[in-house]
């Protein structure tokens, strides 16, 4: 189970930069804007989750991995809330910074947790399993977010993506 955490931490951006992948057409239209401001919360996302990086890895070293790990998941989890109920593209676009922030303490800690706590051959294991559900995200997250497009629309899909922030949430409290 912990290392299954682990992997939904790690997996965090790259489910949700391709989950809303096939959404942003609708989504700007949706609210009223172009496909360029739509396509603009991928850019302020990665911005934010690559900014965050920096911050967490030394608020980990700080405060410790648990606190950091809660605010970043938290964040990301209320970002993506705000997304799903989102009245205009400005709230769709702060969420997307908002998301990417929270989002890279995931990214950030879930390795150093594995490095912390493992080491030798129970570490590279813990580490590719790890891995490997990072990379496998990005493969199911877009038929993911079709499926969630196509049966319920555009905003179900920032639902989903939150409410996977606020379990991650509660099992990191756990």
């Amino acid at each position: 189970g912990f290392t299954v955490l682990l992997a939904g931490l790690s997996a965090l951006p790259p489910l949700a930069i391709d989950m809303s992948l096939p959404a942003l057409a609708v989504l700007g239209s949706d609210l009223g804007s172009t496909l360029a401001a739509a396509e603009l919360t991928l850019s302020l996302f990665l911005a934010g989750f690559a900014a965050s990086q920096l911050v967490f890895g030394p608020l980990g070293d700080r405060f410790g991995r648990r606190p950091i790990l809660i605010v970043g998941t938290a964040l990301f989890a209320v970002a993506c809330l705000s997304q799903s109920a989102a009245p205009s593209i400005g709230v769709v676009l702060g969420g997307a910074l908002l998301g990417g922030i929270g989002a890279g303490a995931g990214t950030t800690l879930a390795r150093t947790v594995v490095r912390d706590l493992f080491s030798g051959h129970e570490a590279i294991t813990k580490l590719s399993y790890v891995s490997m559900v990072g990379n496998l995200a990005p493969l199911t997250a877009p038929a993911i977010g079709a499926g969630m497009l196509a049966l319920f629309g555009w905003r179900a899909i920032y639902a989903l993506q939150g409410s996977l922030g606020a379990l991650l949430t509660v099992a990191v409290i756990a």
